[in-house]
C-alpha cells in the first residue's frame, strides 16, 4: 500500500477539517464602542464622534490612523538595527583577523579568534528544512545510525555491487529498524488519549528533519560566511562513509570499486538524536544532527592540486558576505565544495582547524511551529596538537 504524505510544509492534518490556524488579531476595544449604540438623533451622534475624537486624542493607537507606528515599533525596530550593526561590526573584524592571521600562518591566532564568542556567535538561526522528495530522505535516513529516546540503532548497510551487478538504489526500497520503530511510535503516539494527529503525516513530518544531506549543507553555508576570511581559508566536511552515496556511481561508474573500498575505510558520521513526545495533546519532537567540519588553508589544499577547482573561491566567498548576493553565491560555493570533496585529488588532508556544528530543530506538530538554531563549537581536544595526534 502506498504511503501518502500531507504537504510537509504544512501541519493542516493534524487540525480537524484541515483548516489552518487561525492568526487573526484579537479585536481591540476601544471609546468608540460607545458609539455602537447609536439613535438616530443628531446630537447623540455628535456625541458620540465627540466621545471618538476625545478618547483618539487621549491614545493615538486607538485612532486609526496607520501612518504614525507606535513607540513600541519603532523601539523593537531600532533595537534589531542596532543589534545587526553589532553583529556585522564584529563579523568583519573577524573576517579581517582570520585574513591577516592565516597569510601570517598564525594558527594559534586563528585558534584564538574563532574561539572568542564576541566575534563568533556561538548559535545561529536557521530557517525550515525543506526537501522536496521526500523518498530520497526516507532512503538517506535508512542508512543512518540513529538514537530515538535514547535507544541506539545500528546502520544498515547497502548491499552496493560493481557495474551492471549492482542494483540501483534509487528503485529499490530501503528500511531499517529505525525506520520500522519510528512508524510504530508514531502510530501509538497518535493513538493516545487527547492527540489529534495523523501518523504518516508524523513519520513524513520527522523524515524531513532526518536529512543528514540538507543539514550539512546549511551548517556549511554558516561556517563558510563566518570562518573562511577573504577566502584564504576552506570549510569543508570531513569525508565520512555517507559522502561515498550511489550518486558517485551514476556519474561515474568506471570507478564504482574504488569508491566502494574506499568507503569502507571511511569513519561513520555521528548518529542522529531525536526525541519525541507528547505535552497538552501536542506530539513534540527535538532532533539534532552533528557534523565535522574541517577548515583549511587554501594554499595547502592548492599544493594538492585544486588550484582549479578554487579558481573562483576568493570572489565567491567575498560575494556571501554581503547581504544581497548571499544566496547565489552560496549555491556557488555549496557545488565547488561538493565538487572539491568528491574529486580523487582530495586525499584526506589534514584540516588546519577542526570544528563541531550542532543542528538542533524543535517541533511541535501540534501548532506547526519549529525552531531551527545552529550550534557551533571549536573543539580543544582536536585542535591540540600537543596533547594527542586526532584521528579524523
Amino acid at each position: 500500500m502506498d504511503m501518502q504524505y500531507t504537504n510537509p510544509k504544512h501541519f493542516n492534518a493534524y487540525i480537524p477539517g484541515g483548516s489552518t490556524p487561525s492568526r487573526e488579531k484579537p479585536r481591540r476595544t476601544n471609546a468608540a464602542a460607545t458609539t455602537t449604540t447609536m439613535t438616530t438623533t443628531t446630537n447623540e451622534n455628535k456625541a458620540g464622534n465627540s466621545n471618538l475624537n476625545t478618547n483618539n486624542r487621549r491614545n493615538p493607537d486607538l485612532a486609526g490612523d496607520s501612518s504614525k507606528p507606535s513607540k513600541n515599533n519603532n523601539s523593537s525596530s531600532s533595537s534589531n538595527n542596532n543589534n545587526n550593526n553589532i553583529v556585522n561590526a564584529h563579523h568583519a573584524q573577524l573576517t579581517q583577523r582570520l585574513s591577516q592571521y592565516t597569510r601570517g600562518s598564525d594558527r594559534r591566532q586563528v585558534l584564538r579568534s574563532l574561539m572568542d564568542p564576541h566575534l563568533l556567535p556561538r548559535i545561529h538561526a536557521l530557517k525550515s528544512v525543506w526537501v522536496e522528495d521526500i523518498a530520497a530522505a526516507e532512503r538517506e535516513a535508512a542508512g543512518e545510525r540513529a538514537a530515538l529516546n535514547g535507544v541506539k540503532f545500528l546502520q544498515v548497510k547497502n548491499s552496493v555491487g560493481s557495474g551492471s551487478d549492482r542494483p540501483d538504489a534509487r528503485s529499490t526500497p530501503v528500511d531499517s529498524y529505525f525506520l520500522q520503530t519510528l512508524r510504530e511510535i508514531c502510530g501509538h503516539m497518535c493513538d493516545m488519549d487527547g492527540v489529534d494527529a495523523d501518523p504518516m503525516a508524523l513519520y513524513g513530518g520527522l523524515l524531513l528533519r532526518l536529512s543528514r544531506s540538507v543539514s550539512e549543507r546549511d551548517a556549511l553555508e554558516v561556517v563558510t560566511r563566518w570562518c573562511c576570511g577573504k577566502g584564504e581559508l576552506v570549510a569543508l566536511p570531513l569525508k565520512r562513509r555517507h559522502h561515498h552515496n550511489t550518486d558517485n556511481y551514476h556519474r561515474d561508474p568506471s570507478s564504482a570499486s574504488a569508491s566502494t573500498s574506499t568507503a569502507n575505510g571511511s569513519k561513520l558520521a555521528v548518529p542522529i538524536d531525536l526525541e519525541l513526545y507528547v505535552e497538552s495533546g501536542n506530539v513534540h519532537a527535538k532532533v539534532t544532527m552533528a557534523h565535522e567540519l574541517g577548515v583549511y588553508r587554501r594554499t595547502d589544499l592548492e599544493a594538492h592540486g585544486l588550484k582549479r577547482e578554487l579558481s573562483a573561491w576568493v570572489a565567491l566567498v567575498l560575494v556571501s558576505q554581503t547581504p544581497s548576493d548571499q544566496v547565489s553565491a552560496a549555491k556557488k560555493l555549496d557545488k565547488m565544495q561538493y565538487e572539491m570533496l568528491a574529486s580523487n585529488k582530495f586525499t584526506h588532508p589534514k584540516p588546519w582547524i577542526f570544528m563541531d556544528v550542532d543542528v538542533v530543530e524543535r517541533i511541535n506538530f501540534g501548532t506547526g511551529s519549529s525552531v531551527r538554531m545552529l550550534h557551533l563549537s571549536v573543539p580543544e581536544d582536536k585542535n591540540s596538537g600537543y596533547v594527542k595526534k586526532w584521528d579524523y
